[in-house]
């Protein structure tokens, strides 16, 4: 196998597990990192460090990670546009919606192909609830909630956990029904600052299905689900304990068109197909697109930019009290 010449900005938590799981793929040779602090260096003895970008960029590398805090994203970013370097950008794509844009154009200008590190979507739970509702196999969605809970961590100083932790979510939802998000009505809290500490929102998606959702960094443990209510009963997708529960809805058939009512069954678990962790499956798809797979199952641009301009829509709700449009829902469809 043709084994692709990559690169690390960033080494703080995520670009050091970045670092590591393509120093141990096969196909995959980490030849560069960068950090600003020499100290992180001390994690990759064995691979060079550069302060400089752009002297690691004259590497030729076939593709790097961009794992630095999100308000530099469009600075290296457009540095790998501009070189022609293909990119796996950390989430959230960007910190405002204006930027992602001009990432996602930066890279359409130069025919340079780049995804977002929405690792969520490959988890085990997420993904194979994701292929049951694409195959079609419960029939309608009707509505979904996303719960996403845990202790502050200390490690994200630049944005609130709306951007941190939600913005997984409103990617998810969309990802999960096929559809944009259109509008969404929030509210938030800053107790610790200088950004929310807790958010909580409904988003509406085109076609009318709603998605209710709740983050914060107030809770002293670990809370990772996402519901999804069908005609055929709820799925339960949860990443802590790792598991996908249908609970049937047993209400008999109606004519098409007619609201079926609820009846409750015994609840089941779902058995999930082996997996690799979630950043192993990130970059193995980024890999084998490289290498002309195509970009099946990444996150695209257009993907990361929705869920930028989403959750910068849910901020602007909380802070006016009124529901917000969600405005680059077309770049989500391109």
């Amino acid at each position: 196998m043709t084994k692709l010449r990559t690169g690390v900005v960033g080494l703080g938590w995520a670009g050091t597990v970045h670092a590591r799981t393509m120093a141990a793929l096969p196909g995959v040779d980490l030849i560069a990192v960068s950090d600003l602090d020499p100290a992180k260096h001390t994690a990759f003895p064995d691979i060079p460090l550069y302060r400089d970008v752009e002297e690691m960029l004259r590497l030729e590398l076939d593709y790097c990670v961009i794992a630095t805090p999100s308000a530099t994203h469009e600075h290296y970013a457009l540095a790998l546009a501009a070189a022609g370097v293909p990119a796996l950008i950390e989430k959230p794509l960007a910190p405002t919606g204006a930027a992602a844009r001009r990432i996602h154009d930066a890279f359409t200008r130069t025919g340079t192909f780049a995804a977002v590190g929405h690792t969520e979507r490959h988890q085990a739970p997420l993904a194979e609830l994701a292929r049951l509702l694409h195959g079609g196999a419960f029939g309608e969605l009707w509505q979904m909630e996303t719960r996403r809970q845990g202790p502050y961590s200390g490690r994200i100083l630049d944005v609130g956990v709306a951007l941190d932790l939600l913005v997984h979510d409103v990617d998810l939802v969309s990802w999960l029904a096929g559809q944009p998000i259109e509008s969404v009505i929030a509210a938030t809290r800053t107790l610790a600052g200088p950004y929310e500490d807790t958010a909580t929102a409904t988003t509406l998606l085109r076609g009318g299905v709603l998605a209710h959702h709740h983050a914060d960094w107030i809770t002293p443990f670990k809370h990772r689900q996402v519901q999804v209510h069908t005609a055929a009963g709820v799925l339960t997708a949860d990443t802590i304990a790792g598991t996908l529960t249908h609970h049937p809805n047993t209400a008999s058939p109606t004519p098409a068109g007619s609201f079926p009512g609820v009846q409750g069954g015994e609840a089941r678990l779902i058995t999930l197909p082996a997996q690799e962790p979630p950043f192993t499956v990130e970059h193995r798809l980024m890999r084998d697109a490289l290498l002309g797979a195509g970009p099946r199952g990444l996150v695209t641009l257009p993907e990361g930019a929705h869920a930028v301009a989403a959750t910068e829509a849910l901020l602007t709700a909380a802070g006016s009290g009124q529901a917000t449009v969600v405005t680059a829902r077309e770049l989500a469809l391109t």
